[in-house]
């Protein structure tokens, strides 16, 4: 990018006003379609053409900070400001965004697998003092091998997990996780899908499948594949409830058909038992507050190189076009905010979902149990994780515009260092590491438990499988 930067500032400045003022439609329309697939400043095809829509992820979205501002995402992003204004870009109606709708649920169906299902956050009763005074069992993921007489026979292995299957629910109610050991049926991608299928849980999209295409071991059986890319290895992903925007599973079945040479455990954290332990009066503030996500943030830096005059004039704009680039790409509801980066104090903006609690009764058991993304998406606590582990090695668009970060809902100010270093240390300690071997795997009701990845060194292939919530009327008495 260093090439950019040589460019003529004063040739470039025009080409944006330029552009922002008068370009025709036609011509705005591919900087549009580059700034929506998120394209990396460079003469360079990009290596990741859903990098802009991956940052706008509501679970773990941990990035390294950006060592470059890419210059072409100016140009790109008043393309997309003339687009809007030439086009003559409006608010689609209701009834459009109905239409709109239905096409997205017709085609996801004709996939074969339902939607990601809305987030269950319940009414907002629980009283916690009186909970927490409540909760006496210490929770951890129970542990099943595979009968030996079972060896060597996967129809026998389907058998039992359909016939087991009201003892593994009721399980599952109890522990929040199930590790599996040792069945043969789960080393292979082709019969992975008939333990779930076993065990009647029904399949769903990808959470992320609203802002982005996740790899797929197997689309059309709903497989995909965990974060296992080399540039990811060093990464730390931080504990975290399965959501994107408003849409979360109700459980996962992950599974390893490559185990990592060194490290790559696998961790699960009971979110009742960090409801537990968790600070009784700083539990009780946030929960009456409430939290935000910043989940993406794009530089803006180069409207302050423009004379003050245009700067007015292209900050509504820039706000304008992205505002509807955003609603164009996504399926949930966002607010966009100008902010100044904390990398280099130049102008950004964020975005932002919609306001969360941190602390939800599950919709089953009725225990109040820990929520969300506040370990994985804190920048100080991710920052701090990079220092030990290393940064991610990745290098495409996403990796400047993936920033996230955790604030308080009724003022936007951000969650205090010394809450963080606590949270930190409580999930850590309720936090339980899995190494997983071929054929392993993990069930989890995403409601009562978190999970996240601990670094790795050589090859790893982990797949997961996202379902709709068990019905636990059929769980054993």
């Amino acid at each position: 990018m260093a090439e950019h930067r040589s460019q003529s500032r004063a040739s470039l400045l025009r080409r944006e006003v330029i552009g922002a003022a008068c370009v025709s439609s036609a011509l705005a329309a591919p900087a549009l379609r580059l700034f929506l697939a998120g394209h990396e400043a460079g003469p360079s095809p990009p290596s990741n053409p859903a990098a802009l829509t991956r940052g706008l992820r509501g679970s773990f979205s941990e990035s390294s900070p950006p060592t470059q501002r890419p210059a072409a995402l100016g140009t790109a992003m008043l393309g997309a400001a003339a687009f809007a204004a030439a086009a003559g870009v409006q608010r689609r109606s209701s009834a459009a965004r109905r239409g709109n709708a239905l096409a997205v649920v017709v085609a996801r169906r004709a996939g074969g697998l339902a939607d990601c299902p809305y987030a269950l956050y319940g009414s907002k009763d629980i009283d916690i003092i009186e909970e927490r005074s409540k909760m006496q069992e210490e929770f951890q993921p129970l542990e099943v091998s595979m009968p030996s007489e079972l060896a060597g026979n996967p129809e026998a292995q389907k058998r039992y997990f359909a016939e087991q299957l009201p003892q593994i629910y009721k399980d599952l109610k109890r522990h929040g996780a199930i590790i599996f050991r040792g069945f043969e049926i789960s080393k292979e991608k082709e019969t992975f899908g008939e333990v779930g299928r076993s065990l009647e849980l029904e399949p769903c999209e990808d959470p992320l499948h609203s802002v982005a295409a996740r790899d797929a071991v197997d689309k059309k059986a709903g497989v995909y594949e965990a974060v296992n890319k080399p540039s990811r290895s060093k990464f730390y992903i931080g504990m975290h409830n399965e959501m994107v925007g408003d849409r979360a599973p109700g459980a996962a079945l992950f599974v390893c058909f490559k185990a990592a040479e060194k490290g790559g455990e696998f961790m699960i954290a009971d979110g009742r038992k960090m409801f537990k332990q968790l600070d009784q009066d700083w539990l009780q503030d946030i929960y009456r507050r409430d939290v935000v996500y910043s989940t993406a943030e794009f530089p803006m830096g180069f409207i302050e190189n423009l004379p003050d005059f245009l700067q007015s004039a292209v900050e509504p704009l820039a706000h304008g076009a992205l505002s509807q680039a955003l609603k164009m790409k996504v399926d949930f509801k966002t607010e966009l905010l100008w902010e100044k980066s904390e990398y280099d104090g130049s102008k950004i903006l964020q975005v932002r979902a919609m306001p969360q609690a941190p602390v939800v009764r599950h919709f089953a058991t009725g225990e109040p149990c820990w929520w969300g993304s506040m370990h994985s998406h804190a920048e100080y606590l991710r920052s701090e994780r990079e220092k030990v582990f290393g940064e991610a090695q990745e290098t495409t668009g996403s990796s400047r515009i993936n920033k996230t970060d955790v604030y308080y809902a009724d003022n936007s100010q951000k969650v205090e260092v010394d809450r963080l270093k606590h949270l930190d240390a409580v999930t850590l300690e309720c936090a339980v590491k899995v190494k997983m071997q071929p054929g392993d795997m993990v069930l989890l009701d995403n409601y009562l438990v978190m999970h996240g990845r601990c670094p790795f060194e050589g090859t790893r292939l982990h797949a997961v499988s996202w379902f709709k919530s068990p019905d636990y009327s059929k769980a054993a008495a």
